[in-house]
């Protein structure tokens, strides 16, 4: 697996969003940081990587399970590269694939150990990145400078009584919700 995490938007687009003049480079460092560690945690939500990244020698062990599909750990799949089995160069273009999907099919079941190197991911580069994953992002974000600005704690007050307490959540129900259908289903 690739180890290359790619902020899954600019950071002229977010400090649109936040209403920072693009002229303020104060918190551009900050904002840098935020958008590359919210793409990474948006990336572990849904179990699928957002920029398409190049994925060497994926392994699939099918000893014991007799199966024509292999289905890949990442998808959409922009381009499938090398399929070895049992140490075997398979023809890549004699096999079936739903790349949107990321299974291969093969006429004869899968055999023991297939290592797949292929890229995967939701969009192929920064500017294609969905409008909604953006904006999970930038509301993420958003979020996470509005608890540094309060200290994460929160506070309500009924008449005379008040209360206040820590928000430990660790994705905002909004960007969750923006998140969801992106979400790595496993069969």
């Amino acid at each position: 697996m690739s180890d290359t995490i790619l902020p899954a938007g600019s950071l002229d687009n977010l400090k649109t969003y936040l209403r920072i003049s693009s002229a303020d480079t104060s918190k551009d460092a900050l904002l840098n940081l935020l958008l590359e560690s919210c793409t990474q945690a948006a990336e572990l939500y849904i179990g699928r990587y957002i920029i398409a990244r190049d994925i060497i020698e994926e392994p699939h062990d099918f000893d014991g399970v007799k199966s024509r599909y292999l289905q890949l750990d990442q998808y959409p799949v922009c381009k499938i590269n090398s399929i070895m089995q049992n140490g075997e160069s398979l023809d890549v273009s004699s096999l079936k694939a739903d790349m949107y999907n990321g299974l291969v099919k093969k006429s004869s079941p899968w055999r023991g150990v297939v290592l797949v190197s292929y890229k995967a991911g939701i969009a192929a580069r920064q500017e294609d990145v969905p409008k909604n994953i953006q904006l999970a992002l930038w509301r993420w974000i958003s979020a996470i400078l509005s608890e540094q600005e309060s200290g994460g704690v929160k506070s309500e007050t009924l008449g005379d009584y008040s209360v206040s307490y820590y928000d430990e959540r660790q994705i905002p129900p909004a960007s969750a919700l923006l998140l969801e259908s992106y979400r790595k289903v496993n069969l």
